[in-house]
């Protein structure tokens, strides 16, 4: 039985005990200047394809190809994850795509994006930012996100609420979600990253003793077209990647946090010591106008699960931006359940203003909201405009603007 949905509220069903829907998707994710990647669910044995052509051109000069089953799934007993990455794209360009399973193509598995345009170059773009994603909820205010037109949307955590390690679990969780009309619509026309939080890695507020956590980490892998994710000697969900002089660290705040509970001293980490180090290095490296860190969790605005509690953590990566005079640096965290923008009052150990962008509750939270920041590195003074945007009145809330000469060093 299909079920209709409405522009506003998706009634839960139990659909997880019902068992889950046979296809869910497709999404597109980790766009560079000349690729993506494409991810799509099937009832396993089926055959998935995909077709794709630039905007403007013919669909008779479409290009064609198969999509790859993944293998070793750690997801057991469900259906069939499908992932694989289209290169020798041009950048900046607009492309449509349709998936088929079996020979069958759909309406519902077309989509678009828009590749990045050539890295390091100056550019502008929009991207929007959200978290705290719940079925039984309003789920209108993805339709507004639709319509801001973002070129990219990264979703910064709890785009589910499992509450467990088990892959097989979290994926029944994903791919329910993703069969929600208004947010499937979105997967579907912008490409989008993911990083976790607490309850689409393991239980509420959990940390690096998750037991199970290596599991938790293969099934998201394998759930969203991220980026690689990890280093040959640190895994995790934690990534970068870049749209043209704009950088995004997105950081793992969970696979080797350590306990809340603990003392908040010197040997408390909020991302370990090999991920700080993988963030530090990058932030020097790079010579993007901006840099954005992203991650599940809060700086200040939470005070039993954020960076708050970590002080150590918190102070180490503030005095590393002003010891190497590392400008352009902003940070965007969810969690919460509402959304905010200001600047951190320990922003004097920085060098200059620590803006933090808190994004959470587009269907789990009062407001329904979510931001949005449009970068313009092309003016001789660059931009970020943020934007938060309230799903319920639907009205923009707040509206922003930095210039990076005001996140910059002084010399």
């Amino acid at each position: 039985m299909k079920i209709q949905l409405s522009s506003l509220f998706f009634l839960s069903i139990c659909p997880l005990l019902a068992g889950i829907p046979d296809v869910a998707g497709p999404i597109s994710g980790d766009v560079s200047e000349n690729q993506v990647t494409l991810w799509m669910y099937a009832p396993l044995k089926s055959k998935c394809t995909y077709s794709y052509h630039a905007e403007g051109v013919s669909e008779t000069d479409k290009k064609t190809g198969d999509l790859k089953a993944i293998s070793n799934q750690a997801a057991k007993g469900l259906g069939q994850i499908f992932k694989s990455t289209l290169e020798g794209l041009s950048p900046n360009t607009e492309y449509r795509y349709q998936v088929s399973i079996d020979g069958k193509p759909n309406p519902d598995w077309k989509g678009s994006f828009k590749t990045a345009p050539v890295e390091g170059k100056s550019t502008s773009f929009r991207m929007a930012i959200t978290s705290c994603m719940k079925i039984g909820r309003p789920q209108g205010s993805w339709n507004l996100l639709l319509a801001e037109q973002p070129d990219f949307h990264l979703t910064v955590g709890d785009t589910h609420y499992a509450d467990t390690t088990d892959p097989t679990v979290q994926l029944k969780h994903h791919v329910t979600y993703r069969r929600v009309e208004e947010f499937a619509n979105v997967l579907r026309q912008v490409p989008t990253y993911a990083i976790w939080d607490d309850h689409d890695y393991g239980p509420n507020n959990s940390d690096g003793t998750a037991k199970g956590k290596e599991f938790s980490l293969a099934g998201w892998k394998q759930a969203w077209p991220n980026p690689v994710s990890g280093t040959t000697d640190t895994p995790g969900a934690f990534f970068k990647f870049s749209r043209g002089d704009v950088d995004f660290f997105v950081v793992d705040g969970r696979y080797y946090r350590d306990p809340n509970e603990l003392p908040d001293d010197d040997n408390k980490r909020k991302l370990g010591d090999a991920q700080f180090e993988w963030l530090l290095n990058g932030l020097k490296k790079s010579k993007a106008q901006f840099k954005v860190i992203a991650s599940g969790s809060v700086l200040h605005h939470s005070k039993v699960d954020g960076w708050r509690i970590f002080t150590f953590s918190r102070h180490r990566l503030f005095d590393a931006i002003k010891k190497h005079k590392i400008s352009g640096v902003m940070y965007v965290g969810g969690d919460m359940h509402k959304s905010l923008v200001w600047q951190h009052h320990e922003s004097d150990r920085v060098g200059y203003p620590m803006i933090e962008i808190m994004s959470s509750g587009i269907t789990n939270g009062k407001d329904l909201s979510f931001a949005t920041i449009d970068f313009d590195t092309t003016v001789d003074d660059p931009t970020a405009r943020v934007r938060i945007i309230y799903g319920k009145g639907e009205k923009v809330h707040t509206d922003k603007t930095w210039r990076l000469s005001q996140l910059s060093h002084r010399e």
